[in-house]
């Protein structure tokens, strides 16, 4: 069992019987949903894409922050965009 697992059920252990047996039909139910998979499967496909774009989003961020102390940028509103 991977460590994140291990710490999700140490602290659902920490909860009174009725709330444990609760959470574990709730996982039960969610884990048995048709779409359970799909959304495991795009979850760490999201990490991944993520974990593989923290250079260029890195670079991204120190070219706009380089860009606004140069008076480049503009600020503009969420509606502007």
């Amino acid at each position: 069992m991977v460590a994140v697992m291990e710490k999700v059920f140490e602290m659902a252990a920490r909860f009174p019987e009725e709330e444990q047996e609760v959470l574990a039909r709730y996982w039960l139910l969610e884990m048995n949903a048709p779409d359970f998979i799909k959304k495991i499967k795009d979850e760490i496909k999201w990490e991944k894409s993520f974990a593989e774009s923290h250079d260029f989003l890195e670079m991204m961020a120190e070219k706009a922050l380089k860009e606004a102390g140069e008076g480049k940028a503009e600020q503009m509103g969420w509606d502007e965009l």
